[in-house]
């Protein structure tokens, strides 16, 4: 029988400094393919005639599933610099970037 550390366990204990860079990597990889599905919905909106109420409907609920998926996405990697960076020394260049600005840099869309 494996001994692993409970879910409590790993969801209290502090990320190793390596896992910044594979999250970031990932979430920039997920957010590529939601980026061109994204882009999809957007000429489906165009082009969709707008009595098709049906498919509007599943359009809608597509573009906030996206939506749904980037928060996620954001909120991982907003988390993950709380637990793992270390705290800036307040007046440093670093503490005065806003936390969105530092996550969004480790991003490209």
């Amino acid at each position: 029988m494996l001994n692993l550390p409970s879910q409590r366990t790993l969801l209290h204990e502090e990320p190793q400094e390596s896992v910044w860079p594979v999250m970031s990597a990932l979430v920039h990889d997920l957010r590529q393919p939601l980026s061109v599905i994204d882009a999809c919905a957007d000429y489906l909106n165009l082009v969709l005639p707008p009595e098709d109420q049906r498919a509007r409907h599943q359009l809608e609920l597509l573009q906030e599933q996206i939506g749904e998926a980037n928060r996620i996405l954001h909120e991982t990697l907003v988390k993950l610099h709380y637990s793992a960076a270390p705290p800036e020394p307040a007046g440093s260049p670093a503490a005065s970037l806003s936390l969105t600005k530092a996550a969004s840099a480790a991003v490209t869309y």
